[in-house]
């Protein structure tokens, strides 16, 4: 009983995670919420034969915090697929101890470990 609460409790857990990770993105790439700036690039000045120029980084900076932005959502979607996959393998044990539990036969401690 207690592998199974523990199993569905994971499972709803990893399923938020992937939820709020679904939800930020679309909020940020359909809902044209701005990402957090993390990386904030100065314009870049270089000297040459005509004088001096300046390169305009403000949408190497958006490009950036967006890139960065994705790679994380992308690492807590895989955080909650492993969580949400562990959840399922308490389920399966548990399903699997009703199953023997049912049985009218009852395994002996060998033929359990050999599962």
């Amino acid at each position: 009983m207690q592998h199974k609460i523990i199993g569905y409790l994971l499972v709803c857990v990893g399923l938020l995670f992937i939820l709020f990770a679904a939800i930020s993105m679309y909020k940020v790439f359909v809902g044209h919420q701005p990402v957090v700036a993390v990386v904030q690039l100065t314009d870049m000045r270089m000297n040459s034969q005509f004088g001096t120029m300046v390169i305009p980084m403000a949408n190497l900076n958006t490009l950036a915090n967006i890139g960065l932005f994705a790679l994380f959502m992308t690492m807590i979607v895989i955080i909650g697929e492993k969580i949400a996959s562990l959840g399922c393998n308490f389920l399966k044990i548990e399903r699997l101890y009703e199953a023997l539990a049912r049985r009218e036969d009852p395994p002996t401690e060998k033929q359990i470990e050999k599962l």
